[in-house]
């Protein structure tokens, strides 16, 4: 388990430290104070020397395929950097139970070497042709020592360099408006072969009480989550709400990630507050079952008291991200700050 974490000089995070995890974290604070960023440094630090994350769309905010390399440095690399200052160093450290002491760099590289055909040459010296850039990614911890990987821009793509594909940690992210229904029935499919199946159906009856059954279907063509909720036929998971899949899915992603790390974005999300008890008590059976250890934000007082309701103030941790003078701090709350938070109706969000 991460049992502790810092961030630096990452998008608008210049130094926050995070101390006391647990099994469970729920990460709050207003609009721009970092909870997004927060789980975005966590992927890249359990993502360890992975240089595809620098078109990962789960890191780079907006990355679409096909954009032109010539964009990509400036328009989606630089925002990585504390004040779009590319001299600096974003650093994710932490220390986990598992594997020690992790810490992961990402540094803004020029190429030192162009190589050009004639004709390039004489282009890049009447236009003025800029330098190509890359990003390199370090990591170190205890069982790999270090490894590096980076990505650079060529003329007509981005490259990778990577020799190691070390990942100390399995991760899923799960954020607002992303997922592949496809890629939902396969993991089901693996989940019905570990005869753990039942943990994905009880957790979705807490949102629509008439389900029967749940299938991993191809009958389309391509595989498919379908629900038996008493019709005629069977109806595919997506058309019955955003609330469903995403309950689905927060049990999948434990499922996939096992042993390792889920990130959830606005945990709420499609969500009545009525089901938001049960809703957390089947994510700590997850989390349990599975050995993942949680982390997700939200924006929801009712989200926070249905975390303590369900789980009890010490069966998981709350950590408040705040800006003080354009700098961020984490203010982390023990179960009596919880429950006398909770109590008096003081700001938690």
């Amino acid at each position: 388990m991460l049992e502790r974490l810092r961030v630096r000089n990452f998008r608008g995070l210049n130094d926050v430290t995070v101390d006391k995890l647990s099994g469970i974290n729920l990460v709050t604070g207003r609009n721009n104070a970092g909870k997004t960023t927060l789980i975005e440094a966590i992927l890249l630090l359990v993502g360890a020397a992975n240089a595809r994350m620098a078109f990962n769309s789960h890191v780079i905010r907006g990355f679409r395929q096909g954009v032109p390399p010539r964009w990509v440095a400036d328009t989606y690399w630089k925002p990585l950097f504390s004040r779009l200052d590319t001299n600096t160093i974003p650093e994710v450290s932490g220390f986990h139970s598992a594997v020690g002491d992790m810490k992961l760099t990402i540094q803004w590289e020029r190429a030192s070497k162009e190589e050009f055909s004639r004709d390039g040459i004489k282009e890049a010296l009447a236009t003025g042709a800029p330098e190509k850039r890359s990003l390199k990614f370090v990591y170190e911890d205890p069982n790999v020592g270090k490894i590096e990987s980076e990505a650079h821009e060529t003329t007509d793509k981005i490259d990778v360099d990577q020799s190691d594909r070390y990942v100390p940690l399995k991760v899923e992210i799960l954020q607002p408006g992303e997922g592949n229904v496809n890629e939902d029935a396969v993991a089901l499919g693996q989940l019905r072969m570990q005869k753990r199946g039942e943990l994905i159906l009880d957790a979705l009856r807490l949102v629509e009480p008439r389900l029967e059954s749940i299938e991993d279907n191809s009958s389309s063509g391509a595989p498919m989550i379908c629900v038996d909720i008493g019709l005629p036929e069977l109806a595919p998971l997506p058309v019955m709400g955003a609330g469903m899949t995403h309950v689905a899915r927060i049990v999948l992603a434990a499922a996939t990630a096992a042993g390792g790390v889920v990130l959830v974005d606005e945990i709420e999300n499609g969500l009545h507050h009525s089901v938001l008890p049960d809703v957390w008590r089947v994510i700590a059976k997850a989390a349990e079952q599975f050995d993942v250890q949680i982390f997700a934000t939200t924006h929801s007082y009712e989200c926070v008291e249905a975390a303590r309701e369900a789980l009890g103030s010490d069966g998981f941790r709350l950590h408040r991200l705040e800006v003080v003078d354009d700098m961020t701090r984490c203010v982390t709350y023990d179960a009596d700050a919880v429950d006398g938070a909770i109590r008096h109706n003081m700001e938690v969000r």
